[in-house]
């Protein structure tokens, strides 16, 4: 469902534990950066397509599987694309690979709701909609 959006970056030192291995937690904030390339890469602005219309995207559920670990200095891909949508809320799921191998580190998903300015659960408009499912 929608498009599925690419996006590399390389693994800082800060990003490791001191075996020289990726810590698990870095892979949610991944998660993070691929849900904003996501959006960029559709052509949109989160602060003026959302924020500034009063709405709000929390994260209300996450889930994630490690598959096997990725190290400093390695080069990532993260493919993030939409798995759901309902009237109010949606689902997006997350692949990390190595860039140069391919190999799958990581899948996950995150669950967001839309949320009016007073942090309600209000319907996702149209034209958002029609640009996520895209």
């Amino acid at each position: 469902m929608g498009k599925t959006i690419e996006a590399t970056f390389r693994v800082r030192y800060a990003e490791t534990d001191a075996s020289g291995v990726v810590y698990h937690a870095n892979y949610i904030v991944w998660f993070e950066y691929g849900r904003g390339e996501w959006f960029w890469q559709q052509g949109r602005d989160y602060h003026r397509d959302i924020e500034q219309r009063g709405f709000n995207w929390p994260v209300v559920e996450l889930g994630s599987r490690y598959i096997s670990p990725a190290r400093y200095g390695d080069l990532l891909m993260v493919r993030t694309k939409l798995k759901e949508i309902k009237s109010r809320e949606f689902t997006l799921e997350y692949e990390i690979l190595n860039a140069e191998t391919k190999q799958l580190l990581c899948t996950g998903w995150t669950k967001h709701f839309n949320l009016d300015a007073n942090w309600r659960p209000v319907k996702i408009p149209d034209d958002i909609r029609a640009m996520m499912m895209a």
